[in-house]
């Protein structure tokens, strides 16, 4: 067992196989330095559509297309919301829970459980972010956090999510012996991969892949399995047939 349960800024979670995490949770100061580089980058994005639309919309005009203006506007407006919530959804979905800011400040979102954010989860605690940001800049979600156990945001809490570091704080607990970590981790998973859910076992070998340095990308669960069976020197060798056979 891990020795982080009495520490206030770590949470455990346990799946429904049995398989036990320890999470280290992030603080205030880096979320809200990832939230103001992401708001940057949002701004910029929505700055460079606006452009673009000012330029087309120049063009039409002198092209004596009256209405076309009024339409472009209408575009404009649409691309940058969607663009606004769309950076937040995508990041926390596709990305591992990572928008830009936070794989720079090293945290991600998870659900409570420990398994990866859906769709639905992402949309909630963003749409949230409405509430959050009352009355100032994210005065609430602040309160909230500095009276939550979990240093949660209201967003967090009805959605079911919280934010943790992704700087190796998710580690499987196991009897250790004399054998190598990592290489026990590995061995662990590539043993019990087949009786985990699909997201508990995506969860579980993403982060046994990053205490190899690496990342999983655009790859799937049985091809990380793959890498972190070479990376730990349990692939079974295949005989190669010499030219006497």
């Amino acid at each position: 067992m891990s020795g982080n349960e009495g520490r206030p800024d770590v949470v455990a979670v346990e799946t429904p196989e049995s398989v036990a995490f320890a999470y280290e949770l992030a603080g205030a100061g880096s979320r809200g330095a990832a939230l103001l580089i992401d708001t940057i980058l949002i701004t910029i994005i929505i700055a460079a559509e606006v452009g673009v639309g000012i330029l087309v919309s120049i063009a039409l005009a002198a092209a004596n297309l009256d209405n076309a203006p009024i339409w472009l506007f209408g575009v404009v407006i649409a691309a940058a919301f969607v663009s606004y919530w769309g950076y937040y959804v995508f990041g926390e979905v596709f990305r591992n829970g990572r928008t830009p800011g936070k794989r720079y400040l090293g945290i991600r979102v998870v659900r409570d459980d420990g398994s990866r954010v859906n769709a639905v989860d992402s949309v909630i605690r963003n749409v949230m972010r409405i509430v959050d940001a009352l009355p100032g800049y994210y005065a609430v979600g602040l309160a909230a956090m500095l009276l939550s156990a979990r240093s949660k945001r209201l967003g967090d809490m009805v959605a079911g999510t919280i934010v943790v570091r992704d700087s190796g704080e998710l580690e499987l607990r196991f009897a250790g012996g004399a054998q190598n970590r990592r290489e026990a981790l590995a061995a662990e998973y590539l043993e019990r991969r087949a009786n985990l859910r699909p997201e508990a076992r995506y969860q579980v070998a993403a982060s046994v892949l990053a205490m190899y340095g690496e990342e999983p990308g655009s790859w799937d669960e049985p091809t990380i399995a793959g890498r972190i069976a070479d990376l730990a020197g349990l692939r079974p060798a295949v005989d190669v047939p010499s030219e006497s056979d």
